[in-house]
């Protein structure tokens, strides 16, 4: 009942088989004003660490062990987004008929771009459910989204980011929007190195000041652009609960990802005030050139 009710207006699935159990599935394309947008379960085929890997936490998905290694957590056989939508990834990348630019949309990040969660003082060195785990999976997946030219937009995490993925070197994959919670006042997370040293090759004029190449707590490379953390938990006004807006502008062949507080107030110029480190603009990546 509740998938009927968020996903019954999208398109007919391109595969609809159901998965075990019967459960119907939703992974489909649709194009709007020139983006194709490839939407994707990034829930329903992954592969969960109950019963998988040795717990190293307080739940099964998040890890606290000192102990713990990243490669030993990456086990052959796991699945994030299954073969079914990697093939249809794959033949979505090759299809540019009709379309300017491509971008996928999951629930969430494929990274675990996040170091302090639900409070100040509770720092995790991995959390499962974010989809930089499993490791290959992830790469399989940010492969495909690069053939295709894609950005990635995806929500879930409670902390707005902009990250550019690495999978083989920092910076050769696609850019990843994650959004802020419009309310969030349940889960507040941060990105906060425990170092609290920038990464390699920081973001110029940047005003944040933790941008660059950094390794998140799964092995994976990013870069990151942007975030907004929390200021005061207890002050509404002060929790980086928003809404982002991303702006295709074929004329210019870029992308502009945007990201506004909730209680965002007017600017000297008369527009919204965004977050620090935003608006943050990327190239777009049209049609492969004959």
């Amino acid at each position: 009942m509740v998938q009927r009710q968020q996903t019954s207006h999208l398109p007919d699935p391109v595969d609809p088989a159901p998965v075990k159990g019967d459960i119907g599935v939703y992974f489909t394309r649709l194009i709007v004003g020139g983006v194709d947008f490839a939407i994707l379960e990034d829930r329903k085929f992954k592969t969960g660490p109950n019963g998988t890997i040795p717990k190293m936490g307080p739940r099964a998905d998040h890890i606290n062990d000192p102990a713990y290694d990243r490669s030993a957590i990456d086990v052959p056989g796991l699945k994030l987004l299954g073969q079914r939508q990697l093939d249809f990834l794959k033949s979505w990348a090759d299809d540019w008929k009709g379309v300017r630019s491509k971008a996928a949309l999951s629930a969430t990040a494929f990274c675990g771009a996040v170091h302090l969660h639900g409070n100040p003082d509770n720092r995790l060195l991995a959390d499962l459910d974010c989809n930089g785990w499993p490791q290959t999976g992830r790469n399989k997946a940010l492969r495909l989204l690069k053939e295709a030219g894609a950005i990635h937009l995806c929500g879930d995490q409670h902390l707005a980011v902009v990250v550019q993925h690495g999978i083989d070197e920092f910076r050769d994959g696609p850019w990843s929007f994650t959004s802020p919670a419009l309310v969030n006042t349940i889960y507040g997370r941060w990105w906060h190195p425990e170092d609290e040293h920038a990464g390699s090759n920081p973001i110029p004029e940047s005003p944040l000041p933790w941008t660059g190449d950094y390794e998140d707590g799964l092995g994976n490379k990013i870069t990151m652009a942007a975030y907004a953390n929390p200021e005061d938990r207890n002050d509404e006004t002060k929790r980086a609960d928003g809404y982002g807006i991303t702006r295709f502008e074929f004329d210019k062949q870029k992308i502009v990802f945007q990201c506004f507080p909730r209680f965002t107030t007017q600017g000297a110029d008369g527009a919204p005030k965004q977050f620090p480190g935003w608006p943050v603009t990327v190239p777009l990546e049209g049609p492969p050139k004959d």
